[in-house]
């Protein structure tokens, strides 16, 4: 890989490698259980302030690749926002640790606990990772490898249906509960069957670690200073201030183990950290590369992407509180246990919908009345945060699909959260 030196100033290199295994299941029966190997290397160069990326899946591409990266350097115009990469050399603990799960046996786990628990039919999946990671710059040469399991079961009850989606990291694995997933979320669907409907409007609303989730996994992109300096982020010109009510801490927190996003080395070498980035409500910073850093008078905060510094395993500090009793104080107010496809319509602002789904209730005087639907949550990010009136002791370790993020999130009581309809 020497000849890429040749080339450019400056570069970093990523390789992933290992392999993946996934059983998928649906109708309440395992119908695929495969294992694949899929190495992906990415490539970033720069020659002065230009600076070109390409990523590729087979290294006998490397020769092509170089010549190509060569062309596209000759013609990039220069980025005054590219600072460099971080040329100080790290030293860490050169982490090595493979599991292996019977994610097999699980999926049949996640089955017999949906139909133990109510439910008509179960659907979902289990993952197994076992990757190697390696970084090279001119200055750093770093390489871990890890382990992570998803499990992801979806019940379904008559017209209704529930969600468990969770991770686990090398320091959790053996904790893993397929059964129970499958039971809760087998609840979930069963809890009523009885139809209920609202008006648009302001409402009370407990959110799950599912729901939270969702909504920080998208939200917390406005903290990655290529936002901010973007001009495109609610968080512009806020640090320092009150951004969310006192009850919410978030940090990014890679290095820990029981989650799928730990994460010791970024993108250009520089060893992780947890970062404070909400404490009390008051918005600490932003995620920096080393570039970013330079840029804006900062350091870098181990959160390279070089030109999109982003976050790796979202934790939002849980409180006092406890779920149910959220539930058992509300008059009239909304449960929701997971949401799909959200999308901004005002990234400046934060303004955003995402579409509740997998267990949406409504609530009176502390009990469950009935499910809706066709309902969005149509708000901010800011509203939200700065609406957070309560956090539950319990946090989960939620991912799903490309809705949710490695993170770690409690249940939170949301005051005036702004309800449309969908349809």
């Amino acid at each position: 890989m020497n000849n890429l030196g040749k080339i450019c100033d400056e570069f970093a290199i990523n390789i992933i490698d290992g392999t993946t295994e996934e059983v998928r299941f649906s109708e309440n029966t395992i119908d695929l259980d495969s294992e694949w190997s899929n190495p992906s290397y990415s490539v970033f160069a720069a020659r002065g302030r230009k600076v070109v990326e390409t990523s590729f899946d087979s290294i006998e591409s490397w020769e092509d690749k170089i010549i190509e990266l060569s062309k596209m350097l000759e013609n990039a115009p220069e980025n005054p926002d590219f600072h460099g990469i971080n040329p100080v050399k790290f030293d860490y603990h050169n982490i090595q640790d493979y599991r292996n799960e019977d994610i097999h046996a699980m999926a049949g786990e996640m089955i017999r606990g949906a139909l133990d628990g109510g439910a008509d039919r179960a659907a979902g999946l289990a993952y197994l990772h076992n990757l190697r990671n390696r970084v090279i710059t001119p200055w750093n040469d770093q390489e871990y490898s890890e382990s992570s399991l998803e499990l992801v079961v979806r019940a379904f009850k008559g017209g209704n249906s529930g969600q468990e989606a969770l991770h686990y990291g090398m320091d959790s694995m053996g904790s893993a509960d397929p059964y129970g997933a499958g039971m809760s979320a087998a609840r979930t669907a069963a809890l009523t069957h009885k139809k209920a409907s609202i008006d648009e409007g302001k409402y009370d609303v407990v959110f799950s670690p599912y729901t939270m989730g969702a909504v920080i996994s998208y939200n917390m992109e406005f903290l990655s200073y290529y936002s901010i300096n973007a001009g495109l982020s609610p968080f512009l010109d806020r640090s320092g201030r009150m951004v969310a009510s006192k009850y919410v801490t978030i940090f990014d927190d890679p290095l820990d183990k029981k989650g799928a996003g730990f994460t010791p080395v970024d993108q250009e070498g520089t060893a992780t950290s947890r970062v404070n980035l909400i404490e009390n409500g008051i918005l600490k910073g932003y995620l920096h590369s080393y570039s970013t850093g330079r840029q804006s008078g900062n350091k870098s905060t181990g959160n390279a992407g070089i030109m999109h510094p982003m976050p790796w395993q979202i934790h939002m500090a849980g409180g006092g509180g406890n779920q149910d009793d959220m539930i058992a104080g509300m008059k009239r107010g909304i449960f929701i246990n997971n949401s799909w496809y959200t999308r901004f319509q005002d990234e400046s602002n934060g303004i955003f919908s995402t579409v509740p789904r997998d267990g949406v209730f409504l609530i009176e005087n502390g009990e469950v009345s009935g499910t809706l639907q066709g309902l969005r949550i149509s708000d901010s990010i800011l509203n939200i945060l700065m609406n957070v009136k309560e956090l539950s002791r319990e946090e989960k370790y939620v991912k799903w699909w490309d809705e949710i993020h490695s993170s770690i999130m409690p249940y939170a009581l949301v005051e005036n959260v702004n309800i449309s309809k969908g349809f």
